[in-house]
């Protein structure tokens, strides 16, 4: 029924834009009444630069007089989602505008350039923008904000962009949750990530590590137990629940540092002797008193030879 609902609102909007973006008129959302709280109950809340003002006037501009803010500039993209994107904006057309300042002799993007890309994907020779004045300070705000709220980013590039926007604006991180349309608990952990140990720290720039490793790594305090526990996720792929498990014994002192060395040593023995005979990934998941061999197949095929294997 939200599928349903969903779409069928995407397809009112549509409408809307298309009606008002030719004759330019004040864009006018669905006012909330007592059945919900028109869009924000199905997509989720808008964050605060996104939502739609009062004086707000929709056009549709050409694509090629559109650029991405060369201030702010966004290098990568995730190829596979932008062409899906496309996809969807062929059959149901671009459902949220994009925010634009007009410069010289162009429109500067300041929210929305992975849904100009997908468009160029698509083929569209124009796009619907909201163009709104040249307040640099505040567009500046805007394409930090969107920026954060990028899925592509790693841990280390999310916390940076958090403190970034506190620092450069003077924000409390309950302002910048509400900017982002997240807790405050969720903005506070995921600045910590920022006070991993160095080495670790340099795990969650290149995306070797997930943000809810880094929140569990967080809570062992010795430097280097952080880091050799970093290195055994990213060597074992180690879920989340065993990284916690092993945190437990850490801080209780169960574990030295010359222990948990000779433990990281011996389960990837292991590991590699199981791939060598069974020719597959394997992976260990050791707990406190028990745990979990992990043996990985390809196709049912492949699931038959090793069932073969064990007989």
């Amino acid at each position: 029924m939200k599928n349903s609902q969903k779409n069928f609102w995407k397809l009112i909007m549509r409408k809307i834009n298309n009606k008002n973006s030719k004759e330019g008129k004040v864009i006018e959302m669905p006012k909330k009444t007592g059945l919900g709280k028109g869009l924000d109950a199905l997509f989720g809340p808008t964050p605060e630069e996104e939502q739609v003002k009062e004086d707000d006037v929709l056009k549709n501009l050409k694509i090629t007089e559109v650029e991405p803010n060369r201030e702010q500039p966004r290098k990568n993209f995730n190829q596979e989602a932008l062409e899906e994107l496309a996809e969807s904006i062929k059959e149901y057309g671009l459902i949220q505008p994009i925010i634009v300042t007009e410069k010289d002799g162009y429109y500067s993007i300041i929210a929305g350039e992975r849904r100009w890309r997908a468009c160029k994907l698509a083929g569209l020779e124009e796009i619907p923008a909201i163009v709104r004045e040249d307040d640099e300070r505040k567009n500046n705000e805007i394409a930090l904000i969107e920026n954060i709220q990028r899925e592509d980013l790693n841990p280390f590039e999310k916390a940076l962009g958090i403190k970034n926007l506190m620092q450069a604006y003077g924000l409390t991180q309950e302002e910048v949750a509400k900017k982002l349309g997240k807790s405050r608990s969720a903005i506070a952990n995921s600045v910590r990530v920022l006070n991993l140990e160095p080495r670790v720290l340099e795990f969650a720039k290149q995306g070797k590590i997930t943000e809810a490793h880094c929140k569990a790594l967080l809570s062992i305090t010795d430097p280097e137990k952080q880091y050799l526990t970093a290195v055994d996720i990213i060597e074992r792929g180690a879920p989340v629940k065993e990284l916690e498990e092993t945190n437990k014994r850490i801080n209780k002192k169960e574990v030295s540092k010359e222990e948990l060395k000779r433990m990281n040593i011996l389960y990837k023995d292991i590991e590699n002797t199981f791939q060598g005979f069974f020719g597959t990934k394997v992976k260990m998941a050791p707990g406190k008193k028990k745990g979990k061999i992990i043996i990985e197949y390809a196709s049912n095929d492949d699931l038959e030879r090793i069932l073969n294997l064990m007989k």
